[in-house]
């Protein structure tokens, strides 16, 4: 079994490494507004590929990290449900001081990171709902919001559910 200085000094490099793991993401998040505003779907799919790899490491992070609490937790006696990150800081200022101010800068820096790719991701959301509503405003300006209608022999049908303007594209039946 590792020390607790070990399980800490990994334990705040996990944290580091997921803190810049999350940094990239965050410019990856800047990036992928740009290219949403700009209308580059080819480029925004080579910026989903790297932002996925960046998600998987993240994930594989998390897992290291997630395992050393446990091991922390168990160290100390403590129920993992119950060992959130201001728990372990409030344990490690009292049993380790030394490693404190590391771990609550990483800890800090982590919560920064949460808040702000949950703020880039929220905008980049509404930045594509905002493309698709615009795509489909297009759409319906050039086809109308439903096709003409028209008789065999050609006549417009005057349906009162048809659409008075006039479309580019009509609908024979």
């Amino acid at each position: 079994m590792y020390s607790v200085e070990k399980l800490l000094g990994d334990f705040i490099d996990y944290l580091n490494k997921q803190n810049q793991v999350m940094d990239s993401l965050a410019e990856l998040g800047q990036e992928k507004k740009e290219l949403i505003i700009l209308g580059r779907v080819k480029d925004l799919d080579e910026l989903i590929k790297h932002e996925g790899t960046a998600i998987n490491e993240l994930h594989q992070l998390e897992e290291g990290r997630f395992k050393l609490q446990k091991q922390l937790a168990d160290n100390w006696g403590r129920d993992l449900n119950d060992f959130s990150a201001r728990e372990i800081l409030n344990t490690v200022r009292q049993n380790q001081p030394a490693f404190f101010n590391d771990l609550e800068q990483a800890i800090n820096r982590l919560d920064f990171n949460l808040t702000r790719l949950r703020a880039i991701n929220e905008h980049n959301n509404e930045l594509l709902e905002d493309s698709l509503d615009y795509i489909g405003a297009i759409e319906a300006s050039i086809l109308g919001d439903k096709a003409g209608i028209y008789s065999s022999s050609g006549d417009q049908v005057d349906d009162k559910s048809a659409i008075k303007r006039k479309t580019l594209l009509d609908k024979k039946v």
